[in-house]
């Protein structure tokens, strides 16, 4: 006879697992694709367009209406809405006496606050450096920046050259760029505008004569008309390597954000067989017991929010799983890919084993290589606003006579006024002094904000006053590739553990660090310059004066530039996670047709499949990639 107590527990575990809900098991598609982002959207459009019973999930919803996503200048307070965003806390230093030097830290101080700053309180537990992602339909790519530089030559062809797919050659690779111009409208802020506001036209002007079209006023003044009608895109010979003062591309349409989400939408308006599933986090691949093994399609929870990186998780979910007849292709970016993939069993046997994960594939490169920009600004405080930005409250309310103009007036010339841009002007293309190859290695973004980088809060400080410019660094093919991507538990509903191991504690061969970081103190002088110009040479625009406010008149040296970017600095194009290599490459996850190596069935289509971090700027790179991966699979590959 059972003891009393020991029928008891029984009863109490029949009780719990009836309450269980029962897992949903849904109807077989050819292909899954997790993830909507700049990846897996074009991707799961295109094989939908082609007659491919298709699937895409994303974990977070699609806030039709919200003009928080179409708004271009509200690129800074879209990544702070609750519905859709997801905050990750990352390293830039493992050494946490270190990393707490960054204004920017962010600590939990308890009741849901956080603390961001040099001074916390006593009891603040460190979180790190925030680094927003996004939780909706078309991914990040609904609350970026919009800024569309396409891909250098020779990012496309060192992956042909490592590989010897000459599919990659950056002469093949146009077909696909092309591809994505079928949908993805590119346009530039109105020039016009800048009859506005002779303030940031003398700032333009300045940086225009950095670039070499001074120091003569009228010269400066060209220089900045020139610029307005030049196309960094431009598929020209030299193009790659091309200097000057460059509008910055956007992906708008009438003044208004249009991109991957919008593709999306219109693919299942228009009958093809894409089904999204919305709200879903997959949190496993199945596989089959083949040998190797075939992804079979996705275990995932159902429910809003659930994700512990968005500010409003905390539901279980209801857990389900769908079946994939052909493939299962994730797009969930260089942190959440790389995290499926390890607790489905695919990833360096070390690390999974210590959680007690069966090993289905030793991918000992999977969350390593992970590389990203660095980005630093010079910036002023004037002693007043900027005209352009007169009325502008960025919070659609009322008073917001900007978002009035934006929302009522027709995309004719400027009429759209200052939301109809991204808030960056113009930029000065370099190749600076420590550049290795003829590519440009910098852009300098000249913008009338603050912003200092990413923290809790981060939109609504860039935005909240209007006498501020800045001329903004970023490093493009940085040298770094010491970045990790780690488990923290087997719960799929944690965030890893991610540590960029930034300058002299990532890549220091051949002095790689000190390069990306004399090019960055190299891109401050360059801001000093534009801004003494602006002060000496074009005062006839009649902007009022200002005082440099970062770094500060105080840091001067070499020595002392150097510190307030290690400091300061941060990114935010994470990539490079699950990167496509030789088959002969031990630290290669992906081959050159995107599969999973050791798997059947499984590929990765997202910005963690490149070796090295391409040209300036991710997405369009990305997008090409998605392309290319849809005629990889179309093809039979």
């Amino acid at each position: 006879m059972w003891s009393s107590a020991v029928v008891s527990l029984l009863l109490a575990f029949t009780s719990i697992v009836g309450a269980a809900p029962a897992p949903n098991v849904d109807s077989d598609y050819e292909y899954i694709i997790v993830g909507s982002g700049a990846g897996g959207g074009p991707l799961a459009s295109r094989l939908a367009r082609a007659g491919k019973k298709t699937l895409l999930i994303e974990a977070g919803d699609d806030q039709i209406g919200n003009d928080n996503t179409t708004v271009p200048a509200f690129q800074a307070i879209v990544t702070q809405d609750p519905k859709m965003r997801w905050d990750f806390f990352v390293n830039h230093y493992q050494d946490l006496e270190r990393a707490k030097q960054d204004p920017k830290f962010a600590y939990d101080i308890g009741n849901g606050q956080q603390y961001v700053g040099l001074t916390p309180p006593p009891g603040a537990k460190p979180l790190g450096i925030l680094y927003p992602r996004s939780q909706m339909l078309g991914g990040c790519v609904t609350h970026n920046a919009l800024i569309w530089i396409t891909a250098h030559d020779s990012d496309w062809n060192y992956i042909s050259t490592i590989t010897g797919d000459d599919t990659w050659a950056a002469s093949n690779m146009g077909q696909y760029l092309d591809k994505v111009y079928e949908w993805q409208s590119i346009s530039s802020t109105d020039p016009t505008i800048l009859l506005r506001d002779f303030q940031l036209t003398q700032h333009l002007a300045a940086g225009a004569a950095v670039m070499g079209a001074g120091p003569k006023p009228l010269d400066g003044l060209v220089g900045v008309l020139g610029t307005l009608l030049t196309d960094p895109n431009g598929r020209v010979p030299g193009r790659d390597s091309k200097e000057g003062l460059f509008q910055i591309p956007l992906i708008t349409s009438g003044g208004a954000r249009k991109s991957v989400r919008e593709h999306i939408l219109e693919t299942v308006d228009e009958g093809y067989p894409l089904t999204i599933r919305r709200n879903t986090f997959v949190t496993k691949v199945d596989f089959d017991s083949s040998s190797p093994p075939k992804a079979t399609g996705v275990s995932y929870l159902q429910g809003a929010n659930l994700y512990k990186a968005s500010p409003l998780s905390g539901g279980q979910g209801t857990p389900g799983s769908v079946k994939a007849s052909k493939e299962v292709i994730l797009s969930g970016g260089s942190y959440n890919t790389v995290q499926l993939l390890k607790l489905s069993g695919v990833g360096p046997a070390a690390e999974l084993q210590k959680f007690n994960i069966p090993v289905l594939s030793d991918l000992p490169g999977l969350g390593k290589n992970m590389q990203d920009r660095y980005e630093i600004p010079i910036t002023a405080a004037h002693e007043t606003d900027f005209p352009l930005l007169k009325g502008c409250t960025f919070d659609m309310k009322d008073h917001d006579e900007c978002y009035k103009e934006w929302k009522n007036n027709p995309n004719i010339l400027s009429a759209r006024g200052a939301y109809a841009t991204n808030g960056l002007a113009a930029t000065m293309s370099v190749h600076s002094d420590f550049a290795d190859t003829s590519d440009i290695d910098l852009y300098i973004f000249g913008s009338p904000t603050n912003f200092t980088g990413y923290f809790p809060g981060w939109g609504d400080d860039a935005v909240r006053t209007h006498n501020n410019f800045a001329w903004y660094a970023l490093k493009a093919h940085t040298r770094n590739t010491a970045g990790t991507v780690e488990l923290r538990s087997t719960n799929p509903l944690d965030t890893p553990i991610i540590n960029f191991n930034y300058f002299d504690t990532g890549t220091t061969t051949d002095g790689a660090d000190k390069k990306d970081l004399s090019t960055l103190v190299q891109a401050l002088k360059m801001g000093r310059d534009a801004f003494d110009r602006y002060r000496n040479e074009y005062p006839f625009f009649g902007g009022s004066k200002f005082t440099e406010q970062y770094p500060g008149p105080e840091v001067q040296t070499d020595e002392q530039l150097e510190t307030y970017v290690k400091n300061r600095a941060w990114g935010h194009h994470a990539s490079c996670t699950a990167p496509i290599g030789a088959d002969d490459d031990p630290n290669a996850v992906l081959d050159s047709k995107f599969k999973v190596r050791g798997v059947q069935g499984l590929r990765v289509v997202d910005a963690s499949v490149f070796p090295k971090i391409p040209g300036v700027f991710i997405q369009s790179p990305i997008m090409v990639v998605s392309e290319k991966a849809a005629d990889t699979i179309l093809s039979g590959h």
